[in-house]
């Protein structure tokens, strides 16, 4: 009885048990990772779904390593100490028209951003597990709700709202004087204009539903620039396609009504380099995108119409309108489907070059700023 009792209080010692639990555990940690792995590995070498879902588990690894390592936002400190952009003012410049298109509603913004905050919150468990159920049904066929987020319902429908307005067959809910233009450019009726797209799902879905009867006519392929991707640490602004490719887009077909929908007819991937690097500042990639406006061929002498994301929009304005400007598009993101039009200028001040905006140029064309 003695010897079972010293026994009995040894198990329950609090120096002893704890470390024999956890060489316990860590001793299954390569079973309980490793044998699923191998499964899944071995698997995904016959069926594209476990090929699908093991790139997943990868695709969140890369997600979850962005959002907490990497240097997105960093460089958005130094616009206060870079050049002022009104330095041009007076100055020799070559000028390029711009406008500025925001992605509908997309599955994340459902989610997390959808109505008041009282009623985020109340409906956010509710929303999560919805979001969660999805994102297992579309691994198979390499979609995801959370990573790369294709449009909602509810953007879908903004998106051919959009369509409406651009075609003529509905009216802008606000607009400048100088709307009617822009609406004929982007309807590709005025003028010569080309159509660009970030790589993620959501703006390339918007694209191509909200000019669709514009593509139709043209038969001309949108553009898709990674130098367009949101710059935000965000898993959702992480893309799912590879250089040169495209994200799954599995609902686009639908949403177009037009089944026999072919993408690589419809998009132009060659400047596509895929993924963000870690540990690039997102400003070095909107600096690119100015200069791609000027020195592209395909931007030669057209507007370049260029669909993307808010924050994205909003720091490319913080660093192209001059220190000294108040102006809205500095403070407030464009709303989902919105458009903004502007003139970009380009010019060289003391051996450097400089990109600013002319703020009597910004007009609202449809949507504008957020409260």
């Amino acid at each position: 009885w003695t010897v079972n009792a010293e026994r009995s209080t040894r198990i329950l010692s609090p120096t002893f048990r704890p470390r024999a639990m956890s060489a316990a555990l860590l001793g299954q940690v390569p079973i309980v990772v490793g044998i699923p792995m191998a499964v899944l590995g071995l698997l995904a070498t016959v069926s594209p779904a476990a090929a699908n879902a093991l790139q997943k588990i990868f695709q969140i690894w890369r997600a979850l390593a962005h959002a907490f390592l990497s240097t997105e936002s960093r460089g958005t400190k130094s616009i206060k100490n870079a050049p002022d952009p009104d330095l041009l003012i007076n100055q020799k410049t070559d000028k390029v028209n711009v406008i500025f298109v925001r992605h509908c509603e997309s599955t994340w913004n459902e989610v997390f951003n959808r109505g008041p905050i009282l009623e985020r919150l109340m409906l956010m468990p509710f929303r999560i597990a919805r979001a969660l159920f999805n994102e297992a049904m579309q691994t198979p066929a390499g979609g995801s709700i959370f990573l790369d987020s294709p449009l909602s319902v509810e953007g879908t429908a903004q998106a051919r709202s959009l369509l409406a307005i651009v075609e003529g067959k509905e009216k802008a809910e606000k607009k400048s004087d100088d709307a009617e233009k822009s609406l004929r450019i982007l309807r590709g009726t005025e003028g010569k204009s080309v159509l660009v797209s970030s790589n993620l799902q959501r703006a390339l879905e918007t694209t191509t539903i909200s000019f669709w009867g514009r593509l139709q006519r043209t038969g001309e392929r949108i553009h898709v620039l990674s130098d367009l991707q949101e710059t935000s640490a965000n898993v959702d602004t992480m893309t799912l396609s590879k250089p040169k490719g495209l994200p799954p887009l599995l609902s686009l077909g639908a949403a177009l009504d037009y089944p026999q929908f072919e993408a690589d007819k419809r998009f132009e991937v060659s400047e596509n380099k895929g993924q963000k690097a870690l540990f690039e500042p997102g400003v070095n990639r909107i600096a690119r995108f100015a200069g791609w406006c000027f020195d592209a061929k395909e931007a030669a002498g057209s507007t370049v119409i260029a669909n993307g994301h808010s924050l994205y929009f909003k720091t490319f304005f913080q660093m192209y309108l001059g220190r000294g400007v108040d102006h809205i598009a500095k403070k407030k993101k464009i709303v989902n489907a919105g458009a903004v039009a502007f003139t970009l200028e380009r010019g060289t001040v003391d051996g450097k070059t400089l990109y600013r905006i002319d703020p009597s140029s910004i007009s609202v064309v449809t949507g504008g700023f957020g409260k």
